[in-house]
């Protein structure tokens, strides 16, 4: 019985990597304006290695696209084209075709750091995570909750070599409705969004992924539960 459960653990822990390494280039992608050095990492095939490709069509069209993108991407030439396609969909100047806040498409107005913000923050601060640039930016911007689910499971990870079991649970837990009372709520009205306004495959690639993912994560969360025994 031992060995069964060590088998099962040692399966969570390669899971979470996977769910860790996934939510860490969402998270990137979505935070903020693109880096130099995150287009590298894209130009050098990192999305070659984002898993469960073969487990969801989406997912797997939408890293296609991406990869296409960067074959004919040149540094000097398209960096900026690319930085002010994430510019102007969800930071400004103008009126924001794709608006990267939950609330956008939650709250009956679209306002932000209204009820539907507060909820989010309530989730944040019940697990100690304190977002970036708390208090200026809304809570509930795709990729700080990317990041708040990044997070979460670095620290499930940790516990696991601890073995302190019933804290992983807890924390998978509230991944789980997180997911779907969150990210799973709004991201399809996003991902249309994207896929209408964005100038580039990047972003339209990205958001394809971001949907693929999402939905595998409900089935890698409910796995992770079953294997993890107090």
């Amino acid at each position: 019985m031992n060995q069964v459960i060590s088998t099962d653990l040692t399966e969570a822990e390669e899971l979470l990597e996977l769910r860790i390494f996934a939510y860490d280039i969402l998270r990137r992608t979505f935070l903020e304006e693109p880096t130099k050095e995150l287009v590298e990492q894209f130009e050098n095939g990192i999305i070659h290695f984002f898993p469960f490709k073969e487990e969801n069509p989406l997912l797997k069209e939408g890293i296609e696209q991406v990869h296409h993108y960067f074959k004919s991407f040149e540094m000097g030439e398209n960096f900026e084209e690319l930085h002010w396609d994430y510019t102007r969909m969800f930071v400004g100047p103008y009126e924001l075709p794709a608006p990267i806040w939950e609330s956008s498409y939650t709250n009956k107005d679209g306002l932000l750091f209204q009820e539907e913000t507060w909820r989010v923050r309530r989730l944040y601060l019940k697990n100690n995570f304190e977002p970036l640039h708390y208090g200026k930016e809304a809570d509930d911007h795709l990729g700080l909750e990317l990041d708040f689910m990044y997070q979460l499971s670095k620290l499930a990870i940790q516990l696991m070599k601890e073995e302190n079991h019933v804290q992983v649970k807890k924390i998978l837990a509230d991944q789980s409705y997180f997911l779907k009372a969150h990210l799973l709520n709004w991201t399809p009205l996003f991902a249309k969004d994207v896929n209408e306004h964005a100038k580039t495959d990047f972003y339209k690639g990205m958001v394809k992924i971001l949907s693929g993912f999402l939905t595998i994560d409900q089935t890698c969360l409910e796995e992770l539960e079953c294997q993890i025994c107090e």
